[in-house]
């Protein structure tokens, strides 16, 4: 697979020559050692992408040239998954998005829980944001995927929940204790839809979002807010996962079940 780099969106255009962004242009050059003549794929986080080849690469600078086809992505996923995940702890956060991305999430909201072990203050959160947004990218660059997926602030369980921030669609909520299955709730929302005609609003076809609790799960309180929201508790089986398995087998079964699998 050929090394893919991050371009903004006005500078990926057909045949142009531009210099790669300083972090990217650092990992070209310092660590893949990419020389002149070198190939490489670029991609503009908005679903496009393109062939590119190295003109010059000199210490911390990279200047490459973009092919004459810029192409649509072929790695989007059909479903729009949002995931609203407490935060966790360590590194266990960063392998939750890291993992999600692969599996085709298009929105990640990390949330401030009652039982969460990591507390963030503002500048704290907004730093922890920063690093997030970074791990997004890294994944896109890995895994092919050319929609780089919105990896919103830090914000209060409760607030996540809402409409104002959470999306249109099916809702979840897991929750070892709950009476319906996950492979259960979907198979019945994919019933359904098949025998809605036409005439009903399509918003919320194909969209989902999946709340997910930090290591010790969410609060009770938090559970009725977010079925008052909307949100349907489901669970994963007869086992409990660890927070940094379930989100991830959660995206990976609605894939399975709807999606691209």
């Amino acid at each position: 697979m050929k090394p893919r780099f991050l371009l903004p969106p006005d500078q990926l255009v057909a045949s142009a020559r531009v210099a790669l962004p300083a972090e990217a242009a650092h990992h070209a050059v310092r660590v893949l050692r990419l020389g002149t003549g070198a190939l490489l794929e670029v991609f503009d986080g908005a679903g496009r992408r393109a062939a590119a080849i190295v003109l010059s690469a000199d210490r911390d600078r990279c200047t490459i040239e973009i092919d004459a086809a810029i192409m649509s992505s072929v790695a989007m996923s059909g479903l729009h998954i949002t995931l609203l995940q407490g935060i966790a702890a360590a590194d266990r956060m960063d392998w939750i998005i890291e993992k999600s991305i692969e599996l085709g999430v298009a929105r990640v909201i990390p949330m401030m829980t009652q039982r969460s072990t990591v507390k963030l203050d503002p500048e704290r959160a907004k730093k922890r944001h920063l690093h997030w947004q970074r791990i997004a990218v890294a994944a896109c660059m890995q895994c092919g995927q050319d929609q780089l997926p919105k990896i919103e602030a830090p914000l209060p369980a409760r607030i996540a929940f809402s409409d104002r921030v959470s999306d249109p669609g099916q809702r979840l909520i897991l929750d070892p204790l709950a009476q319906d299955s996950l492979v259960q709730t979907v198979r019945s929302r994919l019933v359904s839809d098949q025998a809605n005609d036409q005439a009903n609003d399509q918003a919320g076809r194909g969209r989902w979002v999946m709340a997910v609790g930090p290591e010790s799960g969410f609060d009770p309180e938090e559970i009725e807010a977010a079925k008052r929201a909307g949100f349907k508790p489901v669970r994963m089986g007869p086992r409990i996962l660890r927070t940094e398995t379930a989100g991830p087998a959660a995206i990976a079964a609605l894939q399975t079940l709807c999606g691209d699998f």
